[in-house]
């Protein structure tokens, strides 16, 4: 753990991009669930063995990985994938083919999770980790209370019952949302402080 945060990370907007990262998957993890229904069972049993060797692979590469700038990269690098999910949900039609291209970019994203929890703990200062976590924590409950109150307006004011409708009309604010995600992450970090050592 780190006595002081690097000085490329602007900790107030990172602590702002990891609440807005928690509130979409809270969210997004009310929507995954029916998202997944076409697929078969052994593609989660063959997802959790690509996951495995692939979290093999990361830990093998920490020696190179443990820089800023690999952070930044990863990280950027998992929230364009949780966009681009969400903009293949709004524009093509639910079905095998888009449920198995969002498991594999979800999969593809927590594969790098125990290396950015790890490089987290070395870019925050300790005595600011626990700001990192109640944002964190608070992210994640209203993305589910919302995910809730909106799946009941959904039903009562927009007459809208089936899953498969509710799921795709939630991705509109998850939309919005993921962009903003995407613009904390980038202003959080001082590009070119990235050469000072962790």
């Amino acid at each position: 753990m780190s006595e002081a945060t690097h000085p490329a990370l602007r900790l107030k907007p990172f602590i702002g991009y990891k609440a807005t990262n928690a509130f979409f998957q809270g969210v997004w993890g009310t929507a995954y669930v029916g998202l997944m229904t076409p697929l078969p069972p052994e593609i989660f049993s063959a997802g959790g063995i690509g996951f495995s060797l692939g979290t093999w692979l990361v830990a093998l590469g920490y020696s190179r990985l443990f820089n800023l700038s690999a952070f930044f990269r990863i990280s950027l690098g998992v929230e364009i994938v949780a966009l681009l999910s969400v903009l293949a949900i709004l524009i093509y039609p639910g079905g095998f083919a888009l449920a198995a291209g969002v498991y594999l970019g979800f999969q593809l994203a927590l594969i790098f999770g125990s290396y950015l929890g790890r490089l987290e703990t070395l870019v925050v200062a300790k005595d600011k980790l626990k700001h990192l976590d109640i944002g964190k924590s608070l992210g994640a409950l209203l993305g589910l209370a919302f995910a809730a109150a909106f799946y009941q307006f959904a039903r009562i004011w927009l007459n809208i019952d089936a899953s498969s409708s509710l799921v795709q009309l939630i991705h509109y604010p998850l939309l919005i949302v993921q962009t903003i995600n995407v613009g904390l992450l980038l202003i959080s970090f001082d590009r070119s402080r990235f050469n000072v050592t962790l």
